[in-house]
């Protein structure tokens, strides 16, 4: 049964986990075979953790929920190329990207199952800058939600960072972005100042 506190818990162990694959420490396999192992135990819940990831898999395909003004944004955003980089798994992320209409806004999809390591690596992000034509760091920006994912990404692969913030969480982790946003509609002002 859902509860605030075992969601809590769920919360604070996967970001731990994301942590640990993004630092190297463990891998993705690995990530998925624990995450609900650990949960259960911490809350002596007796479940399957290997049926709850499968569970939690299937629904993640079928949800993507749209920021506001995103669509808008996006279409103000046609003459610029668009990439996704995420630590993601790559079926979900083109399933979710199909259903919610946005893939065509992008030219291709990198993600680190694929590509061979994590953001933040600075492998993660050479991987990428070669296999994008005419590929500009100065020219790059590297926007996303997870300081220690996207924002070190950017910095480790000497890119400027844009840290999206919709909850204005404040930066526990002193990592620095070169912009912060707290709406998804303001990139096209934030563009078109630089």
């Amino acid at each position: 049964t859902y509860s605030p506190r075992i969601e809590a818990s769920y919360l604070k162990i996967n970001a731990s986990l994301w942590r640990d694959y993004e630092a190297g420490r463990i891998t993705r396999p690995e990530l998925f075979d624990v995450r609900f192992a650990k949960l259960f135990r911490h809350h002596h819940i007796e479940a399957d953790p290997h049926l709850a990831e499968r569970t939690y898999h299937h629904f993640l395909d079928q949800e993507a929920i749209l920021l506001p003004r995103v669509l808008d944004t996006l279409d103000a955003l046609q003459d610029y190329r668009l990439f996704i980089v995420s630590n993601g798994i790559e079926p979900v992320q083109r399933e979710r990207l199909a259903s919610s209409g946005l893939i065509d806004y992008f030219e291709d999809i990198f993600v680190s199952d694929s590509v061979g390591s994590p953001k933040p690596t600075v492998a993660f992000f050479d991987y990428v800058a070669k296999r994008i034509p005419r590929f500009d760091r100065r020219e790059t920006l590297i926007m996303g939600d997870s300081l220690t994912s996207d924002i070190q990404g950017g910095i480790n692969g000497k890119i400027d960072s844009i840290w999206f913030n919709p909850h204005f969480q404040p930066n526990r982790d002193h990592i620095t972005p070169t912009y912060q946003l707290n709406e998804f509609s303001d990139l096209t002002k934030l563009l078109t100042l630089n």
